[in-house]
């Protein structure tokens, strides 16, 4: 039996949930009590039941009433290294800590500096620190109280930032450490990335969180599932992981300045092993309505030119040792202010990021990009649509986008690859529906040496359909007024990577849907010019059209990997609307290309590059 990610993620999180229980349980609960300490004797509970507190009495079997009693029994501190009772998580590697009730504040409760539950003059760095590491055979585990249960959003028990907190939840340096079932957000509007409603960081602070979860490459062995994180001042994640964790059914969206920016200003970048599945990673570089108005609250959106970022996902510039072998499978990227999946600044020996079965469109600049020494694209359907928040999309807030510009960055490329010296980038198995002056663009990654003869490529059974880069695809002034074309290579790759002995190019399909010749000349010598008889082949300025085979069809249905129903969401829940996603079409074996001409080795002198 093959298991689906989801299933193997479920899977896993009920075998690390079932490992024997080493350590002591711990749980808050609305009605539970005050946490008794040596510094506060006159706390009611010890936090070891899952009870509610008596009304009597002191150091009593019963929950807590507050969150934040699981790293401080409110002693007044300014010391975030003090350790605990006053500020360092209760218990030991290998407890548990069992989350139910919500929403539950982090962070002080006001400006006074002496409520107890934060650092006196520092309410940035008052966000819960890390946890202690577990072990292989005793993971420490921060779950809500609907864990094993918690595909629905409804389910999961929410935290949230105030009053400044950098970070609501730190896994830094944390390892064998799994948290599911939250929902982390701030209550706030403001952004801390150009937004008109900025967040007020001068005393008394604002009301708002900067990052819901932080990251760095000492975090290993790490499990979250079951998350959704919204509407952060910043990022939604913040940092690089390290080797061995694995992310299942993640929601990052409307984080107002990033989904995941992986770079946390420490120069590191991540190690080791890496895995992202069922994700949802949207709207990114917007700021999120508080409280919610709107059926798509995402207002004061800002890019690079106004003092934004938006990636999705984003990289450091640094070369990971050992190299960060990074994989997203299964999920949607979609409407960032940026790039949607951006790892082209992902290098180092052994580095790669697999990109596979994933949807995406919207996004302003690239919708994917796929770095390290050797990287992977497979079965994916990408709409190259950057114009689409220039768009008033239905369900968003009036005058949403007013302060976006930086449409199709760039150098308008819809695709961007890296392929290494000695290294094979594979691209397979793809749907590109693309109106942007350059579909695919790739480009070397030097970490080994010049790209020669040695780096190869394996590029067989896509689908590309070119459109009008014109104002009908949402350019202002007409665009250029030319077809989408399909490969670009950069100038420092000296040698081509379709034709060096070793690399794969076949079974391709290329096709113009608006073109009443439909094939033209100068390049169906590389593909078969041919229609691949989807069931929408019309381009779409927002959104996508199903990208299927039509029924009955055979001209892209055919052996090859299965496509996968992105309809449906993680545990088998229809995802909401919009968007819709449609099945995979995939391409026939059995299609006979040519052999490559020169058509594809296209060399354009006028771009213009910003990574």
């Amino acid at each position: 039996m093959v298991l689906s990610r989801r299933a193997f993620g479920i899977l896993l999180l009920g075998m690390i949930s079932s490992l024997p229980l080493y350590g002591t349980t711990w749980y808050v609960r609305r009605d539970g009590g005050t946490r008794y300490s040596a510094n506060s004797t006159n706390g009611r509970c010890d936090g070891k039941a899952d009870s509610a507190a008596p009304r009597t009495g002191t150091n009593q079997h019963c929950a807590f009433n507050d969150i934040r009693f699981l790293w401080t029994d409110g002693s007044y501190t300014t010391d975030s290294s003090v350790g605990a009772p006053k500020w360092g998580w209760i218990g030991a590697g290998g407890d548990t800590y069992i989350i139910r009730d919500g929403p539950w504040r982090i962070g002080q409760n006001g400006p006074n500096p002496g409520d107890g539950f934060g650092l006196a003059g520092n309410p940035f760095g008052a966000g819960a620190p890390p946890p202690p590491s577990g072990t292989p055979d005793a993971h420490t585990k921060i779950f809500g109280a609907n864990h094993g249960s918690c595909a629905a959003q409804s389910a999961r028990t929410q935290i949230f930032g105030g009053y400044g907190v950098g970070t609501v939840l730190s896994l830094n340096g944390a390892s064998y450490v799994d948290v599911a079932c939250l929902d982390i957000s701030d209550h706030s509007n403001c952004g801390r990335q150009g937004q008109a409603s900025a967040c007020k960081t001068d005393y008394p602070v604002g009301d708002f969180s900067t990052d819901g979860l932080g990251w760095s490459n000492t975090s290993t062995n790490d499990t979250v599932t079951d998350m959704r994180i919204h509407g952060m001042a910043r990022a939604g994640m913040i940092g690089p992981t390290g080797t061995g964790v694995v992310i299942t059914d993640i929601e990052l969206v409307a984080n107002a300045s990033s989904g995941w920016n992986a770079d946390n200003g420490s120069g590191t970048t991540g190690t080791g092993t890496l895995l992202v599945q069922d994700f949802t990673i949207s709207w990114n570089g917007c700021a999120e309505e508080y409280p919610i108005v709107d059926k798509l609250p995402y207002q004061d959106c800002t890019d690079d030119s106004g003092g934004g970022y938006g990636d999705g996902f984003g990289t450091a510039t640094t070369a990971s040792k050992p190299g960060w072998k990074a994989r997203f499978d299964r999920g949607v990227v979609s409407y960032n202010t940026q790039d949607g999946l951006d790892a082209l600044h992902l290098t180092g020996a052994g580095s790669s990021m697999t990109i596979n079965r994933v949807l995406a469109f919207g996004n302003m600049g690239q919708q994917i990009k796929v770095g390290g020494q050797q990287g992977i694209s497979t079965n994916n359907l990408v709409v190259t649509n950057c114009n689409a928040l220039r768009q008033s999309i239905p369900g968003t807030p009036a005058k949403y986008n007013s302060h976006l510009s930086d449409f199709c960055r760039a150098a308008d490329t819809g695709i961007a690859l890296t392929i290494g010296k000695g290294t094979t980038l594979t691209f397979d198995n793809n749907t590109i529906y693309s109106a942007s002056t350059v579909g695919i663009e790739i480009s070397c990654d030097g970490t080994a040496g010049p790209c020669d003869a040695t780096s190869l490529i394996d590029y067989r059974n896509n689908i590309f359909l070119s459109f009008m880069n014109d104002a009908a695809a949402g350019y202002p002034g007409g665009g250029n007024g030319k077809y989408s074309s399909v490969i670009y290579v950069d100038k420092d790759i000296t040698s081509n990577p379709f034709t060096n002995s070793g690399s794969a190019y076949s079974n391709n399909i290329l096709y113009y849907p608006t073109s009443k010749t439909r094939c033209l000349a100068n390049v169906d010598a590389q593909q078969a010019c041919r229609d691949p008889h989807l069931v929408d082949e019309t381009w779409h300025v927002y959104g996508y059209g199903n990208m299927s085979p039509a029924s009955g069809s055979a001209a892209a249905a055919g052996p090859g990997v299965s496509g996968f129903d992105l309809a449906q969401g993680p545990g088998g829940v229809s995802r909401p609307k919009p968007p819709t996603p449609r099945r995979l079409g995939l391409i026939s074996g059995a299609i006979f290309v040519a052999a490559l001409g020169l058509g594809i080795w296209q060399i354009t002198s006028s771009r213009t590059k910003k990574a």
